[in-house]
């Protein structure tokens, strides 16, 4: 059982960062503006790069059709679209990569039974999550191909999420499959905490959710001051012509004091956490996992303002982005092991 076990590991190692490799892509298509570059969806012959002059000529009249080019890239030049068209197509043919990686070896695995029956259910629901992302992916980059010029920020949330959910789920998989050897010297005071470590996740999760509206709206572009909004305690908002909840998904002012507050709220519960796991082992040496949490959120909030400061380079984004996924995995990770007593 213990080959068995390994074979199923390394699947969902091989797995987990490819997940985590294309929501980096997905990352930079978004902040190079590339996402619209391609304007079908054709599942099977979409897998080939245009080659010749007249196909390449043949993709960018299709992207000459579109509002974003009329009214943004009119000037864009055949050079500059094969630059947009690449990221997006390199999105979509590693999506394609990630669904040949699940489903190949899955079959060899299921065939030869050496997936645990406890994850057999979850490994299915992998399978049509990502099915179900596909169809989000295409359904987020129709809603930017007439009447705007750019993508829904709703169904970019709804992509993104997705996304984490799945890498979530498969994150999950693999770290309690390995659980039993893993040290466990270094949770002390997680057990007695484990509503606090739920609650870390949820939070978590949300915020990076949330990032979406903030990226789809480019609330972030609002300002470049930090932790002031141009000198005032709140965003000032004028001739806003929403009312109620919509504003906080619509609404660049809302939605980045949303952002920005949210991430001071996670703030005192890492801190509070910090306390409680402190109080009970005496120590927060030991608690490696918790102490590379606090490292890895410092480290987000200072990705945060710097991005705020120098308004948002891509390289800064990508950081941000990244540093996200650790957070999540982490946050994973703490959560599990508080769901068991420490063994001793």
């Amino acid at each position: 059982m213990h080959n068995k076990i390994n074979i199923f590991s390394i699947w969902l190692v091989l797995l987990t960062l490819s997940i985590c490799v294309i929501i980096l892509i997905g990352g930079y298509t978004r902040i190079s503006d590339s996402g619209l570059s391609i304007t079908e969806w054709l599942p099977i012959s979409g897998i080939f790069y245009p080659m010749s002059e007249m196909q390449w000529q043949e993709e960018f009249n299709k992207y000459k059709q579109i509002d974003e080019f009329m009214l943004v890239n009119s000037s864009m030049s055949l050079n500059e679209f094969k630059v947009i068209y690449f990221w997006e197509w390199f999105h979509r043919f590693f999506a394609r990569l990630i669904g040949i990686l699940y489903l190949i070896p899955m079959i060899y695995l299921l065939f030869m039974n050496q997936i645990p029956k406890k994850h057999k259910i979850k490994v299915f629901s992998v399978g049509v999550l990502l099915a179900i992302q596909a169809v989000i992916g295409w359904y987020m980059v129709k809603s930017g191909l007439v009447g705007r010029v750019d993508v829904s920020q709703y169904r970019l949330a709804m992509h993104l999420t997705m996304a984490f959910i799945i890498l979530g789920v498969t994150y999950q998989m693999l770290f309690e499959t390995n659980l039993k050897s893993m040290n466990h010297a270094n949770i002390n005071g997680f057990y007695e905490n484990k509503n606090l470590f739920l609650i870390l996740l949820i939070l978590v999760f949300f915020q990076i959710s949330y990032g979406a509206f903030v990226s789809g709206t480019h609330s972030g572009l609002l300002y470049n001051t930090w932790p002031m909004y141009d000198g005032n305690i709140y965003p000032m908002i004028e001739n806003n012509n929403l009312s109620g909840i919509i504003n906080f998904f619509e609404t660049g002012e809302y939605i980045i004091f949303i952002h920005r507050t949210f991430a001071l709220i996670v703030l005192l519960l890492v801190i509070y956490i910090n306390f409680a796991c402190y109080k009970k082992n005496n120590s927060i040496n030991s608690n490696y996992l918790l102490i590379i949490f606090n490292v890895a959120f410092i480290i987000q909030i200072l990705l945060g303002i710097l991005m705020t400061f120098q308004n948002i380079p891509w390289h800064l984004a990508l950081a941000h982005q990244g540093n996200a996924i650790i957070l999540f995995l982490i946050s994973i990770s703490m959560w599990i092991y508080s769901k068991k007593p420490l063994q001793t």
